[in-house]
């Protein structure tokens, strides 16, 4: 596991080094530019497995899956950023469901899983290359996909083709509380796009569960405006 993680880094770590190598050299470039600016960034992220203990002593484990998220902040200077930060993704799952009659279900299915928080990040240096550090709160919402109760006929009026009728099931979900640390890298051009690659690392508390902790590889493009 631990290979596995440095060959991701290793990775990320090469994508923004490259970018770097083909930038121009002038001097002015080496100075950000990002102080009293407003940015947006779009990621790809990768969320590594995880298994998650729940109240009933059986373990749900998360495979490992690739998401999508972006986020807007702004930066009160070169140092400090503040951010929201929004991320999807779809993983599958599999678990055990114990009714109340003590029978067991495995289930092998999709979890709709998506994060949205608020941020605070430090650029340690004010330079267009910097070292950051990250740390947020927000929630998480989960929707295991699995039916809750029988399926209901929902109709509704719409005004240009009257009433419209469809089939609803609900799930189990979930709205939690989360928070993240984070540690990354970030490079800026001298056109005002810049790089992020970071490891985070994230909690969701629960309800019926242990505390969930997710391990997440990012790779960010933005703009600054």
């Amino acid at each position: 596991m631990i290979f596995k993680n440095m060959s991701k880094m290793m990775v990320i770590g090469s994508v923004v080094g490259l970018l770097a190598s083909t930038v121009s050299t002038d001097a002015n470039a080496n100075y950000s530019h990002r102080s009293g600016k407003w940015e947006s960034t779009f990621k790809i992220n990768y969320e590594d497995s995880a298994s998650i203990a729940t109240d009933k002593g059986e373990t749900t484990n998360l495979n490992g899956d690739w998401g999508w998220g972006f986020s807007l902040g702004y930066n009160l200077n070169e140092h400090i950023l503040l951010n929201y930060d929004f991320s999807a993704s779809t993983p599958r799952y599999n678990t055990t469901l114990v009714s109340d009659t003590g029978t067991s279900l495995p289930v092998t299915h999709l979890l709709d899983k998506y994060d949205s928080q608020f941020n605070i990040v430090y650029n340690v240096s004010t330079s267009n290359l910097t070292p950051y550090v990250q740390a947020g709160a927000g929630w998480a919402y989960l929707d295991s996909n699995i039916p809750d109760a029988p399926p209901q006929n929902v109709c509704w009026y719409d005004p240009w083709w009257g009433y419209i009728c469809d089939g609803y099931q609900s799930t189990y979900d979930d709205t939690a509380f989360s928070y993240n640390v984070a540690v990354g890298i970030r490079y800026e051009l001298p056109n005002y796009m810049f790089f992020r690659a970071s490891y985070k690392q994230s909690w969701i508390d629960l309800k019926h569960s242990d505390t969930a902790s997710l391990g997440v590889y990012q790779l960010e493009i933005g703009s600054i405006f």
